[in-house]
């Protein structure tokens, strides 16, 4: 338990809520997340395509949480690479990247603390 209460996991800590919200938001549709559900879907649109997304999200959110040494650092490296490419799409649509760019640096910096 004094593992989770260290600053030094709060990069980690931010990118597994993350996950998780990002996975309980798509399958619920919104209905109890709104306004990050229409962050979403500014993003990816809830269509055939992005079916995966929340069990993605879960696995993702699981393996950072409760994982530990390589396997934790490749599972927040990924979150961070798929930030990086959501950032990239949003700015060639001319959209603002400040949650973003957050978590991306909270994703990189969670994967140098889990590197170190």
């Amino acid at each position: 338990m004094d593992e989770l209460l260290s600053i030094k996991e709060i990069p980690r800590l931010y990118v597994t809520g993350l996950c998780y919200l990002g996975a309980f938001s798509r399958f619920t549709h919104g209905r109890y997340t709104p306004a990050f559900y229409q962050y979403q879907i500014d993003h990816a649109p809830d269509d055939e395509s992005t079916r995966l997304i929340p069990f993605v999200d879960a696995t993702m959110g699981t393996l950072v949480l409760f994982s530990s040494g390589w396997t934790r650092t490749v599972a927040v490296l990924l979150c961070g690479i798929f930030q990086g490419i959501g950032i990239v799409h949003q700015l060639k649509k001319g959209r603002q990247v400040k949650l973003g760019v957050l978590s991306f640096v909270m994703a990189a910096a969670a994967g140098y603390l889990s590197w170190a």
